[in-house]
This record gives C-alpha cells, sequence and structure tokens, in this order.
C-alpha cells in the first residue's frame, strides 16, 4: 500500500500524569467529548485494549505496585514518570489494524525493555485515523530512567528506522516523510488546499479558517498525513556552468563570481617579502688599494690590540700598495 506509518513519542512528567493518560486511553473522561471534536463519541465502542489491566485506575495502580518491587519509593519532582508511543496508520489504510497494532506493541516490548515495562496498549478507532497509544514504564536496571530510555534526536531517528524495518515495512508502508522544507512544503501547502477545496472540506467555512490556514501554512506534515496525500518529490534543476561562475552565492554582500586573467605583476602576492634582484658593482677605480684577506687566529693576535668598547681586536693587516 502507499500509506506511511507514523511513530511518536512523548514523555509523561508531572503528579498524576500516568493516571490522566490512562484515563484519556480508557476514554474515561467524559468531558472530552464535548470539548474535543475529534472524537466521535458513536464510535468508541470500537475501540480496543491490547495490553493492560481493565481500567484506568488499574493502570495507576499496576504502575506503583512495579515501582514499588523495585524499590522506588521517591522521585525528584521533574522525574520522567513514563513514555506514551503512539502508532498510526494512514486514513486510507486496507489493514487489519489490530494485527498491526498488536506488533507494534510487541516492538515496543523488545525495545523498552520487555513486556513487563508496557502498562498499557489501546487501539482508538473513534478518530480520524486508527492509531494505538501505548504507556511505558521507564524502568531500567532498578531505576526509573525515562530519558535515557527515549533518547535524543540521534536515537530517536534510529528507532524510527528500526521500527520501519522491524514492523511497517513488512505491512507495505512507506517511511514516514521528512520535514518539508522550501519548495517541497510549498508544494505541500498547495496540495493541502487544493485537497480540502476538492472535497468542500467544512473547515473552509469554520470561523477558525484564518488560523487552520495559517497552521497549514506554517508546517503541512500533519494534514498531508490525515488526507492521505501523495506527494511527488521536486525535481531537482541542475545549474549550468554558467550560473555557477556567475552566482553571487549565499552572503548578501556577496559579489558574482569571476574568472582573473588580471596579469602577474597586478595580482596580489601571496608572501609579504620581495626578492629583487642584485645589480652588479661597478669596478673600483685605477690606483684604488686592494686588501688581503689573511686568515688570523685569535692566539696570534695582539692583546694589546683588543678594544673592550667594542669588543673585538681593532689590529688590521697592512695595506699592500697596487
Amino acid at each position: 500500500m502507499s500509506g506511511a506509518a507514523f511513530l511518536r513519542i512523548k514523555k509523561l512528567t508531572g503528579g498524576g500524569i500516568i493516571g490522566k493518560a490512562a484515563r484519556h486511553n480508557r476514554r474515561a473522561v467524559q468531558t472530552e467529548y464535548g470539548s474535543n471534536e475529534r472524537i466521535d463519541q458513536a464510535r468508541s465502542h470500537l475501540n480496543q485494549t491490547i495490553h493492560g489491566p481493565v481500567s484506568a485506575d488499574a493502570v495507576v495502580q499496576l504502575t506503583k505496585d512495579l515501582m514499588a518491587a523495585a524499590g522506588i519509593t521517591a522521585l525528584r519532582k521533574d522525574a520522567v514518570l513514563g513514555l506514551e508511543v503512539i502508532f498510526s496508520l494512514p486514513a486510507n489504510h486496507q489493514l487489519d489494524d489490530l494485527d498491526y497494532f498488536t506488533a507494534c506493541t510487541k516492538w515496543a516490548a523488545n525495545y523498552f525493555g520487555g513486556i513487563q515495562n508496557i502498562l498499557s496498549s489501546d487501539i482508538h478507532r473513534d478518530e480520524a485515523q486508527s492509531h494505538c497509544h501505548i504507556l511505558i514504564l521507564p524502568l531500567m536496571g532498578g531505576k526509573m530512567n525515562g530519558g535515557k530510555m527515549m533518547g535524543y534526536k540521534r536515537k530517536l531517528l534510529d528507532m524510527q528506522q528500526k521500527f520501519f524495518d522491524d514492523v511497517a515495512s513488512h505491512y507495505g508502508l512507506k517511511k514516514p516523510p521528512a520535514k518539508l522544507i522550501g519548495a517541497s512544503k510549498k508544494a505541500a501547502v498547495h496540495a493541502v488546499l487544493q485537497s480540502l477545496k476538492a472535497a468542500s472540506d467544512p473547515a473552509l467555512k469554520s470561523k477558525a479558517w484564518a488560523t487552520i490556514r495559517d497552521d497549514i501554512e506554517r508546517d503541512p506534515s500533519p494534514y498531508v498525513r490525515d488526507l492521505g496525500i501523495e506527494l511527488q518529490p521536486p525535481i531537482k534543476k541542475h545549474k549550468t556552468m554558467a550560473q555557477i561562475f556567475t552566482s553571487k552565492g549565499k552572503g548578501k554582500d556577496s559579489q558574482p563570481k569571476s574568472i582573473d586573467f588580471a596579469p602577474p605583476e597586478k595580482r596580489q602576492r601571496l608572501c609579504s617579502v620581495d626578492f629583487h634582484s642584485i645589480p652588479s658593482l661597478p669596478d673600483p677605480p685605477v690606483g684604488t688599494p686592494i686588501l688581503d684577506v689573511i686568515r688570523i687566529r685569535e692566539s696570534e693576535l695582539d692583546p694589546a690590540a683588543f678594544n673592550s668598547d667594542l669588543g673585538e681586536f681593532v689590529q688590521r693587516p697592512p695595506l699592500r700598495a697596487s
């Protein structure tokens, strides 16, 4: 199939956060139905629990029991109390979502330290896309370490790749598109707007349409995913040699490049030391005395000829007449 598989992960921090997440996943928060238009209450009975206790309160109790068994009695206020992984299927998928999300749950158990760390796994079919919420207890070596278990950007990218290789690719799904920028982002915004217009989507007549449109232009990726839009990769235009040599570069003060054909004397020297040829000296006038060069050892010099001010001997060989 042509749809893409999506995986998102977030840290759960703050008091009572596991209970809040569990109650949302089990649709135990009645106020959500009136305020959250994404949830279709008429389809909530189609939701399904794959793993974990039957109620949200039981999920919270399981969390306490596992931490107590590991000897964890106190945590910092900013500690990561849980991780939530959400696996999503595209809107136009033809898969058995129970089979797919069961495979996702098994993968999460293997990746995050074992099935004992999976607090709950719930399929939601009462929203636009089928998706699965998995709550994870970040217990490693008897310690709570959500930051290390989740990892940073490089590890998250590796996790996405591993999930695609291990699970999503076997169901015929594609990798989710990379972050849209430049021409790709512009094309995606256009495709989303055209899709909404073609379907006469109610969002077009909403009082919040201006805000929705701004959100689409800021990041069209979620809308591309939700609407099942297939984006074509942009055609990369290659520059000609003339364009390369006349390019102004990326800086605002950059000048067009040119080939320097200036004569050698006009070019800047690479070294500040200049070497000039030494002119030849004229012949001495006739009758100029010629000095003989005589090698004299220091021991042969008269000590009385030593000048202490100059630090040298002042005795000179006699001049020889020409």
